[in-house]
């Protein structure tokens, strides 16, 4: 502790110290309003990781509780003395650091405001304009009070434990608490005091409320800590666990609380892209560059349902880039909402993932998401599933059995075969000889991009598909078959490859037998080799479809599920095309 007290002391005092100014005009300085909270440490680590892997000289500063708003200004204005190049802050009060921003802006230092809003009114007021780098904190309340609401059938005694009042996201929150309960509702706000965002002062404050009354059904707070500190005096009353128990943060004590069943909600807002990106916009302004009013990052809401809930995830081909990333993204999900995976790669073979879906039914999983090899093949194990009562969502590719599968999520294949279709036809002006490389017969992928891109080539009377190949998404035999019907001599003016593996195999094809220019190439998947080809002019373009997004988006949905939402039939996610 007495090693923390100097460290609090060191980044608080420099304020009234003349340094140097020479050497800090290319330096981006951190200030946050809380060293040691566990959200602000995230939020540092975030920061630190981008500004070390570009090379960004950076510096933290802070203070230790989040009430010491003039040591917060008095560093702020030691920065401005220092010359530092680019000030991000989490402002500990919204309003009363405003005129110190200002007084930055107006000395040529870059300042982003990250977490906690600067007041608008007060902006506007002080002729200043900042950016901002954070999360909609109405709206991450309102999912928290939504969750509650239905929990307690829309009617209750709610008490609501606030942040610093006056403090911008400390209002937003109580109003997105407020309104989400109320609304057409029966629920009734008993009471709505501050605790400052401390866990002990949140510990005072209830023990106080429940001496009077201990009939409250639920209690909000507007961050993680105070919710610790309020479970501590429901503890103290015996009611820890039989009162619903919300909050804002996702810190890791909190995380075990929801696993021990005596926390329920809480918002991942994530700080460390906060950090992230408000280093990344200071790093722009250094360069000259104009910065967007508003970044925003993404909003979770985490909840005790998932927690231990047991998902198992079938691959079709976890060695194939695009999956690759799919499974990656999926375990990074899993490990934020609370779920255990299990992940088993059936390496493109029917039978082999057949066994790996049987095995996680005899293990009882929760719920299984799969990305079939076969849309027919895999049927049989989702009707075994769906007979044992276990729920199955699909992933990329269909199955036969879409009618018991609960949710399919995708890209729009058809869409981004039209896609293909749409700029070839463009590249060659409505006229040429196309050769079109497609993926594994029988999967929902290989079927719905052909059939796309077939639409768009049927409606150019002088461009068709003058031959068609089978290379089951591998890169090997797609260049194999290539380099075969180029050796006889035929040519052709583009190629559309079902995915990117396949279309590499076919430049290298093209390649071995020294044919240049090579004709457009298009391809699927945006893979990284597949960009760094399209960079290099060889791949005129590729569909990007988002691996990553459909591999979080599927244990998002699984967690939806334990909740008891019910799931659209059909979720898809945006493609884009990449061609530069």
């Amino acid at each position: 502790m007495f090693i923390r007290v100097i460290c609090v002391f060191m980044c608080v005092m420099v304020m009234g110290v003349n340094f140097a100014a020479a050497g800090n005009e290319k330096t981006v300085a951190l200030v946050m309003k809380d060293l040691f909270n566990p959200f602000f440490l995230k939020m540092e680590s975030g920061a630190k990781a981008y500004a070390k892997q570009n090379n960004i000289p950076f510096e933290v500063f802070g203070v230790e509780r989040e009430t010491e708003v003039e040591r917060q200004i008095g560093i702020v204005d030691n920065l401005i003395s220092r010359r530092y190049g680019a000030i991000i802050i989490a402002p500990a009060d919204s309003k009363r650091l405003v005129p110190i921003c200002r007084k930055a802006v107006e000395s040529g230092i870059a300042v982003v405001n990250i977490d906690n809003p600067l007041h608008k009114e007060t902006l506007a007021r002080h002729k200043v304009s900042i950016p901002f780098v954070g999360s909609d904190n109405q709206e991450g309340a309102a999912m928290v009070g939504n969750y509650i609401r239905g929990k307690l059938d829309n009617k209750g005694r709610v008490i609501i434990i606030e942040g610093m009042r006056g403090v911008e996201n400390a209002e937003l929150r109580k109003k997105g608490f407020t309104e989400s309960l109320t609304s057409g509702s029966k629920i009734e706000i008993v009471a709505s005091e501050t605790a400052n965002w401390h866990k002990d002062e949140a510990f005072s404050v209830v023990s106080r409320l429940l001496q009077k009354d201990q009939n409250a059904d639920a209690i909000l707070c507007a961050n993680d800590n105070m919710a610790l500190g309020t479970i501590q005096a429901l503890d103290m009353f015996g009611l820890a666990g039989k009162v619903w128990v919300g909050a804002y943060d996702n810190i890791e004590e909190a995380r075990h609380e929801m696993q021990n069943k005596r926390m329920h909600a809480t918002i991942e807002q994530h700080p460390e892209l906060m950090g992230e990106y408000g280093v990344v916009l200071a790093a722009r302004a250094l360069a000259g560059h104009s910065l967007p009013d508003y970044t925003a990052t993404p909003l979770n809401l985490i909840t005790h349902d998932s927690f231990e809930k047991k998902i198992a995830l079938s691959i079709s081909d976890a060695k194939n880039p695009f999956f690759e990333s799919l499974c990656k993204s999926a375990k990074e999900a899993s490990k934020l909402f609370g779920v255990r995976l299990s992940v088993a790669d059936a390496g493109n073979d029917d039978a082999r993932q057949l066994l790996d879906i049987q095995s996680f039914i005899q293990e009882k999983a929760d719920l299984i998401i799969i990305n079939p090899t076969n849309a027919e093949a895999v049927s049989q194990a989702i009707e075994t599933a769906d007979a044992s009562g276990i729920k199955v969502i699909t992933a990329d590719r269909k199955s036969l059995r879409e009618d018991i599968v609960i949710s399919h999520i995708a890209s729009d294949n058809i869409a981004g075969g039209r896609m293909a279709g749409e700029f070839i036809a463009k590249q060659l002006k409505g006229r040429g000889n196309i050769l079109e490389i497609e993926g594994i017969p029988g999967t929902s992928a290989a079927h719905d991009r052909g059939q796309g891109f077939d639409e768009v080539i049927g409606k150019y009377p002088d461009m068709k598909v003058g031959m068609r190949g089978i290379a089951d998404f591998d890169q090997a035999k797609a260049r194999e078959f290539v380099k075969r019907i180029l050796k006889k001599g035929d040519s052709f003016d583009a190629v559309f490859a079902h995915n990117d593996s396949m279309t590499l195999g076919v430049i290298e094809a093209f390649e071995s037998v020294n044919i240049q220019p090579l004709p457009i190439i298009v391809g699927f998947d945006a893979t990284p080799d597949a960009y760094e080809a399209v960079r290099q002019k060889k791949l005129a373009a590729t569909i990007a479809q988002k691996p990553e997004r459909i591999g979080w988006i599927a244990v998002q949905s699984a967690v939806r599920v334990f909740r008891g939402e019910k799931l659209p039939k059909v979720i898809l996610v945006d493609l884009k095309l990449i061609d530069d």
